[in-house]
């Protein structure tokens, strides 16, 4: 593959957002005055960078599957299939997942996958009051989820030209639900969600703009411009967006789970008829590409990410997602580091890192680093 092919998709929610991308780093700077004046430099340096590391996203073109079925007196309900918006999605897709389990009225079910979806349904049904046993092969800080940049903006997720008008009113209220139950977890000790300050940049003003998932009312301070914009590119949406650190997050939610009940077993499955041979009559799927092989879903493919974590810098409280050369480039601030991508390869199995991609993401974070001096 090339390194255009690697490049792709850093900037995929611009499909939602319904706008045009514009190839190549604008050569405008910042001017004097300007409001963006009190942001600090990103270091994207080589001495800076902690690790790179490389996630495949569960990619379903006909969108994420979420309904049950009977197989002999096992009743499975599914829970896969949510590409790079699986973080945002988790609290809806999981709560309707728990609700389906729940109509089956067996008190112990079975939950397949340690990933978000996972540990979510599990705390859900736990504190049902269900015995609830999360069945995995690895757990966090290992498993798929925890290599997602987690800006809580659901995209990147289903083939629009595939998907019908239901699913499509269905996943709308799905966002809707999962945002409301991440607001109890801004700014909570020890789980890494918090607001910042999202910038998308482009080098023209889009012909067209579609609304935010959800909704634009779920994004406050949302806005577009065309001039004074963060290092000096002539368009820009911005908007504070939630910022969810799954390396924090994810095991305080694991740890909630088990405080509610839920308890752990550590096992890697090779097929179905291994997973029918668990004792719980109430199983969910929460596999993720593992459904694939799993339960037969060959519509499934990876979408393959690399992500590069950069030293923390507690004084970069904003993010961009801006077009590069060949692709884009994006940055995402975490308590516990930078973030710098991104990639989406289809189809790409790999999860071992290009180190001349994450030179090249390096300088390029380090040329807008630079804009950042007053001109």
């Amino acid at each position: 593959m090339n390194r255009r092919e690697l490049l792709q998709g850093a900037g995929s929610c611009l499909g939602l957002l319904g706008l045009t991308s514009c190839a190549g780093l604008s050569t405008a700077a910042l001017r004097s005055g300007s409001r963006y004046a009190d942001y600090q430099q990103v270091n994207a340096t080589a001495d800076s960078v902690l690790n790179t590391v490389v996630g495949l996203r569960p990619f379903r073109p006909a969108g994420y599957r979420l309904d049950k079925e009977m197989m002999g007196d096992k009743t499975l309900v599914h829970n896969y299939g949510h590409g790079g918006g699986g973080i945002s999605l988790s609290w809806g897709t999981s709560h309707i997942a728990a609700e389906l389990a729940s109509q089956a009225k067996h008190k112990d079910i079975a939950i397949l996958g340690s990933g978000v979806m996972g540990i979510t349904t599990a705390l859900l049904l736990a504190q049902k009051g269900f015995n609830v046993t999360l069945y995995a092969d690895s757990f966090p800080p290992n498993t798929t989820s925890d290599i997602a940049a987690a800006l809580w903006l659901p995209s990147s997720y289903f083939d629009r030209k595939l998907v019908s008008s239901e699913f499509i009113k269905q996943d709308r209220q799905i966002i809707r639900q999962a945002f409301k139950r991440f607001l109890p977890y801004i700014n909570r000790p020890g789980y890494g969600v918090y607001w910042h300050n999202y910038h998308l940049l482009l080098n023209q003003q889009p012909k067209v703009s579609r609304a935010l998932p959800g909704g634009d009312d779920l994004y406050p301070d949302l806005s577009s411009s065309t001039q004074d914009n963060l290092f000096g590119y002539p368009y820009q949406r911005f908007m504070r967006a939630l910022m969810i650190d799954p390396m924090l997050y994810l095991p305080s939610l694991l740890r909630d789970a088990q405080m509610a009940g839920a308890s752990l077993t550590q096992v890697r499955f090779d097929s179905l008829a291994h997973i029918l041979t668990l004792k719980e009559r109430v199983i969910v799927n929460c596999t993720g590409l593992g459904s694939k092989t799993l339960f037969g879903d060959d519509s499934m493919y990876p979408v393959q990410g690399q992500l590069t974590h950069l030293m923390p810098q507690p004084e970069v409280s904003y993010s961009y997602v801006v077009p590069a050369a060949e692709g884009w480039l994006y940055m995402f601030p975490r308590k516990g580091s930078i973030v710098i991508g991104g990639t989406a390869v289809k189809g790409a199995y790999s999860t071992i890192p290009n180190t001349q991609l994450t030179q090249d993401m390096l300088t390029g974070h380090a040329r807008l680093a630079d804009k950042l001096v007053l001109k």
